[in-house]
């Protein structure tokens, strides 16, 4: 059951959609659970309420849609009490319906839109005429989000919202660090990191999104991509990962670049800005001051300030360090190619660092070589903070943070150290050889 307060405050919500005074747009990083009932009900609630949302679902994403649909229907509908859960019949079977008056008209007749998820290109391809000429149906679906209705969207679904260049399907960060990112998508190299320069269908704010963020390790394909791009007319200097199972609910009226975003479920949200960052000329991809927040539930950040706010349930981590040290990994961005792949991994050294007492820097490297990669994490910075809390939902204990900076850098395994003590070695060698041909010598 959702608290009184928050069903006020999604009744607000609600009667402000309906006279189009904000728009609300919740991305979904995947992986969304049949009993997440605060992001479930999050978007009954904004698309009119239990026995009144008519909720169209655009699963074009998915290579079976009406599946898919009926999927999604079963949910809305059947289990979270929304009048009606219709399909939108567009796809890549069925593109010619994107100018079909009876599909605008059965648009133009719902109070939200669920998009489903799948592969990202697919919603392009349907929605667009030719080289992206927008389609009736996609420029309904815009004319009622800029109207007030909610638009959701789940993994695939909720890529393709990006108004700056968004990525396109699968793709792994060690290959993003290791050989950049591409403007196409090769089926027969599936752990490169491919993107659209043209972007997603525009709705969201002006930032990359990117889902299944922390479960598959990918805070280093989105840093190569931001770093990669962000001088091309769609790049951006702002992205976004959205944990699964796990949304950001965005708003704002009427400027975009006024957004403010607050984390909903048992995840989190990376926020990942690459404006003031370094990044040298040298051989092999290196990067550092890049500035990193992570959101967890009731969190928030205003987009035109990057200012975030804490839940008032969490408190302050500084003086009360769990741990000495921080956590360090051997395989950063949990690799498939691992004995065993890790989840989590860059979250979980992160917030270690934060609940250390005596360290400042947290150190991960990449499982793969040739070359091998090392990310080091600072909370020296200024403004650097973190607070943890007991979810209010889930009861679990979750850690959020922000000005966290990142440095990565090709990582040589012969440290500075070790190379000392090397010069140390080959010193002692050739002074016991010299004194040798002395004493030999002198006898």
């Amino acid at each position: 059951m959702l608290h009184l307060s928050k069903l006020l405050i999604l009744w607000m919500c609600t009667l402000q959609c309906v006279n189009g005074s904000q728009k609300n747009l919740v991305l979904v990083g995947g992986n969304l659970q049949e009993d997440n009932e605060r992001v479930y009900r999050l978007i009954v609630e904004l698309a009119g309420g239990r026995g009144h949302a008519k909720i169209g679902l655009v699963t074009a994403a998915n290579l079976n849609p009406e599946n898919s649909a009926q999927y999604y229907k079963e949910m809305f509908q059947g289990r979270y009490g929304a009048a009606e859960a219709t399909w939108i019949p567009i796809d890549i079977y069925w593109k010619e319906n994107n100018s079909d008056p009876e599909v605008v008209a059965l648009i133009n007749g719902m109070t939200g839109f669920f998009f489903g998820g799948g592969d990202q290109i697919h919603v392009i391809e349907s929605f667009y005429i030719g080289d992206r000429e927008e389609s009736p149906a996609l420029a309904a679906i815009r004319a009622k989000f800029e109207a007030g209705t909610v638009v959701a969207g789940t993994s695939a679904g909720a890529s393709c919202q990006s108004s700056a260049v968004m990525i396109v399907f699968v793709g792994l960060s060690y290959n993003a660090l290791a050989h950049g990112v591409k403007d196409y998508y090769d089926s027969n190299t599936p752990d490169e990191v491919a993107y659209n320069r043209s972007g997603g269908i525009g709705l969201a704010p002006r930032f990359v999104v990117d889902v299944h963020f922390s479960e598959k390790g990918r805070e280093g394909r989105l840093i190569r991509l931001l770093a990669d791009t962000k001088d091309e007319p769609n790049g951006a200097t702002l992205g976004l990962g959205v944990d699964e199972n796990t949304a950001l609910h965005l708003t704002w009226d009427p400027d975009p670049d006024s957004a403010v975003g607050t984390v909903v479920g048992p995840g989190g949200v990376l926020m990942v800005d690459v404006s003031s960052a370094s990044i040298p000329t040298s051989r092999g991809f290196d990067i550092k001051d890049v500035v990193t927040s992570y959101l967890t539930e009731d969190d928030s950040v205003n987009f035109a300030t990057k200012q975030v706010t804490f839940a008032p349930w969490k408190q302050s981590l500084s003086g009360n360090e769990r741990f000495d040290h921080a956590a360090e990994s051997d395989d950063i961005f949990g690799s498939p190619y691992a004995p065993y792949r890790k989840s989590r991994e860059w979250t979980r050294v992160a917030t270690s660092l934060f609940n250390s007492r005596m360290d400042k820097h947290a150190v991960g490297r990449t499982f793969e070589e040739n070359p091998k990669f090392e990310v080091v994490m600072s909370k020296e910075a200024g403004n650097a903070e973190a607070v943890g809390g007991n979810s209010t939902t889930t009861g679990n204990y979750v850690i959020s943070y922000k000005g966290m900076t990142v440095k990565i850098h090709p990582y040589n395994a012969v440290s500075s150290a070790d190379c000392c003590r090397g010069n140390q070695v080959v010193l002692l060698v050739l002074m016991s050889v010299y004194l040798f041909f002395c004493y030999a010598r002198f006898y």
